[in-house]
């Protein structure tokens, strides 16, 4: 987890897909306490990776993902918070 995060946008609900405020890194964080949830990352051509993101209160709630601007975060499941970040 990097040491200091500055925070470029407000935080949003990842509801449905979204590059958030055209982020290249994204703090996610899953604040459901009982249910993980699949992130997939994705742009013009398709799926680029899709990963799990545990429950809150446990490790890999939280995760800060390095993306192209134009690539956006979906969520399955969970309750998942985004917000673009830089990072030192």
């Amino acid at each position: 987890m990097p040491e200091y995060v500055k925070f470029k946008a407000s935080e949003i609900a990842l509801t449905s897909a979204n590059n958030v405020s055209l982020a290249n890194v994204v703090r996610l964080l899953n604040s459901n306490t009982t249910t993980a949830s699949t992130i997939t990352i994705a742009n013009s051509g398709g799926t680029i990776a899709t990963f799990t993101l545990n429950f809150a209160g446990t490790d890999g709630s939280e995760i800060y993902v390095v993306k192209e601007p134009t690539d956006t975060l979906a969520a399955t499941n969970g309750t998942i918070r985004a917000a673009s970040v830089a990072y030192k």
